[in-house]
């Protein structure tokens, strides 16, 4: 079985104008060392994040700043994630932005094909390619995953909310995915009460590592009426 580290990276990147602002350009998908080795699981999830910031660009890794920091510790371990997956981390735009701007969808774009392929040698660990859970972070990640893999336009962050669980197949090379999303750190630093709609977002993957996942149904509606009038 394959053994997977680090993603896919291309330093000599010029496809937009963000390779002209940070030290490391295309930063790198990485495996969370704290988690199940891909030699010794047949379950995966990759957490996608928006783009690196100043620590991930100093130091060509994501995920390594204080958001990374709350990720590996609340997002990850506070569900104990990592004792039965392997996991990845990774950013949907792979560089840093001058002033640390928000990236603009093109970013996304340009950046997919890294992203595609990483998915892809994920699922080359797996025995069973679609153990893939792939959980995006904040809006811009989340719409862009929708967008560019999915190929649906204007899923917002809330709306992604109502497909959490969803076991969706993406016009692209990769095979099937489970895809979730919840609240990027940063929104989770700035506004503490986020952190209570992280934790449900957070055990219903858990729920959905250990097959034990409530599956939506229609609910049968009983119309109602007033009471009769004596």
């Amino acid at each position: 079985m394959k053994l997977l580290v680090r993603g896919n990276s291309n330093p000599d990147c010029d496809y937009c104008e963000l390779h002209e602002y940070p030290k490391s350009v295309c930063v790198p998908m990485v495996h969370f060392k704290d988690s199940l080795p891909p030699s010794t699981s047949d379950k995966s999830i990759l957490f996608i994040g928006q783009n690196p910031g100043w620590n991930e660009d100093q130091q060509n890794e994501p995920f390594v700043g204080k958001s990374g920091q709350l990720v590996k510790e609340a997002y990850i371990k506070g569900c104990k994630l990592h004792e039965r997956a392997s996991i990845y981390l990774t950013n949907g735009v792979r560089c840093h932005t001058e002033a640390n701007e928000t990236p603009k969808p093109r970013h996304f774009l340009q950046c997919d094909q890294y992203l595609e392929k990483d998915i892809q040698d994920i699922q080359d660990t797996l025995a069973s390619p679609d153990n893939l859970i792939i959980v995006t972070l904040g809006a811009p990640a989340t719409t862009a995953l929708w967008k560019n893999f999915l190929d649906e336009r204007r899923v917002s962050l809330q709306e992604s909310f109502n497909r959490n669980g969803n076991y969706v197949s993406s016009f692209l090379n990769t095979h099937d995915f489970t895809v979730f999303s919840t609240y990027h750190p940063a929104a989770v630093l700035r506004n503490n009460n986020y952190i209570n709609a992280v934790a449900a977002h957070m055990q219903l993957v858990s729920d959905c590592l250990d097959g034990v996942m409530a599956q939506p149904s229609q609910p049968d509606i009983v119309p109602t009426r007033s009471p009769r009038k004596e």
